[in-house]
């Protein structure tokens, strides 16, 4: 079944696959929310959507369009698989709470930034060829914070 959506259709197909229903719901999902989904959130978000998919469809998915390069998977700090539609270098903001990512720029020279060793006999990093910088951000979110603040309240 083709998609409805002719953009997501092309993307597909640039990549010399089949521009399937369930492949473009998962594309609209990500490009509409930027959420970065493991597969049980997407699966739900899909239903809440009134798309869902069954879960070995979703995986045999997730997986062909991140072999192709239209989506990047990502493990998150709470160790589980999530997918980004980002593709792009960039960086996350990720809460410390649920685990929510979000993708950020960063100001200032990256170009400037060099790893350093932790330890005198460590392997002196300057050695390295360096190929792109990812940096992560740690914190809560707002919705994380209002939820903590309404459970202190009701605790006091």
């Amino acid at each position: 079944m083709a998609c409805e959506r002719e953009q997501f259709t092309k993307l597909i197909e640039q990549k010399n696959l089949r521009a399937t229903e369930a492949r473009c719901r998962i594309l609209e999902l990500l490009h509409e929310t930027h959420e970065h989904y493991t597969p049980e959130e997407m699966l739900e978000a899909l239903r809440e959507r009134g798309k869902p998919l069954s879960i070995a469809t979703l995986y045999q998915n997730l997986a062909k369009l991140a072999d192709a390069g239209l989506i990047a998977r990502i493990v998150g700090p709470d160790g589980h698989t999530r997918y980004d539609v980002n593709t792009l270098p960039h960086h996350h903001l990720v809460c410390k709470v649920c685990g929510r990512m979000l993708d950020v720029g960063v100001e200032g020279p990256l170009q400037d930034l060099r790893p350093v060793a932790l330890y005198d006999d460590e392997e002196d990093p300057a050695t390295w060829r360096l190929g792109e910088v990812h940096l992560e951000f740690h914190g809560v979110c707002p919705a994380c914070q209002a939820r903590l603040a309404e459970a202190a309240e009701a605790s006091d």
